[in-house]
């Protein structure tokens, strides 16, 4: 069995011959007159008209007999079948140049006209197949794909190709984030773009990423959370925004836990975490109902079942490592959490009824964290009380606090009004519904150590 680099090797001869007859490997024109899965849906008009089309796509199999090769390409949208007789519609040149030069992987245009084969495989006949861009390296084989799992994370381009459902989960995933924004959009919500650059950390309790600015000479955040910015933006009348984008903590990698990460975060002025809950559970509905036209799915062997309204379980006097390892985990139904002590956030505002807790809730599904919100704080005094706090964990050495922030302060001096603010991990609901066990799987470049590396 040849090895790569002779496989590699002897492509670039193919390559070095389509030059040398005047043909240009990679050309810059396209000729496709229908995407595949057009051809395949239209087939009956095209077929019946006579005339020749131009398909394209990537050749993923290839099969020769004698005179008469068939081969399948992709172009992105579906599969579809050529085949190529000598002598007939395609020319013995023709045919002879793609017996030397063509190989699995290779992108091409091909020109024919579509008929139904014996078997009634729709197929296009070949009239001429030309080089749309020469592949010198061979692609995984389809039956045993890319079998080292950090290889198919970092080499995504040949996982979507040669891995069964990679490709469909991160369309679902588009979808997903699509829905979302959709349901956004129709309650009254701006969409903003929020600096990505910040001079402090904060807006939530984790450890930073840290990058330097030369010509200002300090140095930045990436961001942790985006609410502080949110905020400011309710008191300066903007009443309903939200940003889906990229956060970045420097804390360690699980099957939950990226570095760099996606995030729905939104800010609502007048409402409270009540209204915010009812608010969550009529999204999540939505964004269900739209990926599987229904209320009710399967992760992990269990039935998911949004049909019914959500539980609300108050938040227990547990320590942490009890509720990740007993309470959190038995949570398989959507179930908020609600009712936490101040400690557990910065942000959040104190309940009317009792002081000591904070009108916040998470939602639990399946035993993952997919929602925190609350009721956020809009008394600067009280949030300068919580700040000296977190100054003080930060000068004890624990890096996981949001810090003062002076500028924030000064914003809600001015007025901020009532309202509730929803963060939802992208990530780990797209985990939910393609029923993944991994956060790696839903994101296309997830954070890897370089090759070699232990």
């Amino acid at each position: 069995m040849a090895s790569l680099e002779e496989i590699r090797l002897a492509r670039l001869d193919k390559l070095n011959l389509l030059i040398k007859k005047g043909i240009n490997p990679f050309p810059t024109k396209t000729n496709q007159d229908y995407t595949n899965i057009e051809a395949v849906e239209k087939f009956e008009e095209i077929s019946s008209s006579g005339k020749s089309i131009h398909l394209v796509g990537r050749i993923l199999s290839l099969r020769a007999q004698g005179k008469i090769v068939f081969f399948h390409f992709d172009d992105g949208s579906e599969k579809f079948q050529a085949l190529l007789k000598s002598g007939e519609a395609i020319s013995d040149e023709n045919f002879e140049l793609f017996e030397q030069c063509f190989d699995i992987g290779d992108f091409v245009e091909v020109k024919g006209i579509l008929f139904l084969t014996k078997k009634e495989e729709k197929t296009i006949l070949a009239e001429e197949v030309r080089m749309l861009s020469k592949s010198l390296r061979p692609l995984p084989e389809k039956w045993h794909g890319l079998t080292d799992i950090e290889e198919r994370f970092r080499r995504r381009y040949l996982d979507l190709i040669s891995t069964e459902g990679v490709k469909e989960r991160f369309v679902v995933r588009s979808k997903i984030i699509a829905l979302i924004r959709e349901f956004y959009v129709n309650k009254g919500f701006v969409e903003v773009d929020l600096p990505n650059l910040q001079p402090l950390a904060g807006g939530a309790t984790a450890a930073p990423f840290t990058t330097h600015h030369n010509a200002l000479g300090m140095d930045f955040f990436l961001p942790i959370a985006q609410e502080l910015y949110l905020k400011q933006l309710l008191a300066g009348g903007m009443n309903k925004v939200f940003e889906i984008g990229k956060r970045f903590r420097n804390e360690g990698i699980d099957t939950t836990h990226n570095p760099e990460f996606t995030m729905l975060e939104s800010n609502e002025a007048y409402v409270d975490a009540e209204d915010q809950r009812k608010f969550v559970e009529e999204l999540f509905r939505y964004v269900v109902k739209g990926v599987f036209g229904k209320l009710k799915f399967e992760y992990e062997g269990q039935t998911i079942d949004f049909e019914t309204n959500f539980k609300v379980m108050k938040y227990p006097d547990i320590t942490d490592e009890e509720y990740k390892r007993d309470l959190r985990s038995s949570l398989i139904q959507p179930t908020f959490l609600v009712d936490y002590p101040v400690s557990a956030n910065p942000f959040a505002k104190r309940k009317d009824d009792n002081p000591d807790l904070i009108d916040r809730f998470q939602l639990i599904i399946a035993g993952t964290e997919l929602v925190n919100a609350f009721s956020e704080l809009n008394n600067p005094i009280d949030q300068k009380e919580r700040y000296l706090e977190e100054d003080k964990k930060g000068k004890k050495g624990n890096k996981e606090i949001s810090p003062s922030d002076l500028e924030y302060l000064e914003a809600m001096e001015y007025g901020m009004p009532p309202n509730g603010g929803i963060g939802i991990g992208i990530d780990r609901l797209v985990m939910l519904l393609t029923n993944t066990q991994n956060i790696k799987e839903v994101i296309l470049f997830p954070t890897l150590k370089p090759r070699g590396e232990n």
